[in-house]
């Protein structure tokens, strides 16, 4: 049942995909957290739940009968993925079949990157680790273009702008690798601390 859910899932366009994710699979799940973390209004979300609820309802009726993809194997594989991308960046070096997830085309989009400047995430993050926060992976939420990796966040002692304790790496791929990557911090106090340069 979990692999025709997913097949179905993947028949949704990209954009009903992911707030349907965000919101059925992931840690964020209110609707003002997925708006900020698509940067749309929250009636956007509400709008685009309703239509990928009724287009899950008429993929699911039309397929009951076929057979489905190992939904559990892609998640694995994307689990092992980030457990090996956030050992390779401390250890300050990505292996070859790690970076190949992160092209030279990668683009660091959101509230990371500053507007009209063009970022490669690999920077950032040895920018983070430098500063001494560590993310460890919690949760994975995967299908074939949108990956979702849930991170709980430590800092270092006495850090002055600590860093939210939870985030979450939002990736859009195209054949495997990561095209553009957003990374969210849910929550009102996180988006306000972010602002006053946390």
């Amino acid at each position: 049942m979990r692999d025709w859910i997913w097949d179905a899932v993947e028949e949704l366009p990209q954009q009903l995909r992911l707030v349907l994710m965000l919101r059925h699979f992931s840690g964020i799940t209110s609707y003002q957290e997925i708006a900020d973390a698509c940067e749309v209004p929250v009636g956007t979300v509400r709008s685009r739940l309703s239509q990928a609820r009724a287009k899950m309802a008429q993929v699911l009726l039309s397929t009951a009968a076929q057979a489905h993809d190992d939904a559990s194997a892609l998640t694995e594989e994307s689990r092992h993925e980030a457990v090996a991308t956030l050992q390779a960046s401390e250890r300050g070096s990505l292996p070859r079949e790690i970076s190949v997830l992160w092209p030279e085309e990668t683009e660091l989009v959101g509230i990371l990157n500053r507007p009209g400047e063009r970022v490669h995430p690999v920077p950032v993050m040895r920018r983070t680790l430098e500063a001494g926060v560590r993310q460890r992976l919690r949760h994975v939420v995967a299908s074939r273009d949108i990956i979702i990796w849930e991170m709980d966040v430590t800092n270092p002692v006495g850090a002055v702008n600590p860093c939210p304790s939870n985030l979450a790496w939002l990736m859009f791929r195209r054949e495997g690798r990561v095209q553009k990557l957003r990374v969210v911090f849910p929550g009102p106090q996180r988006r306000a601390s972010l602002q006053e340069g946390g």
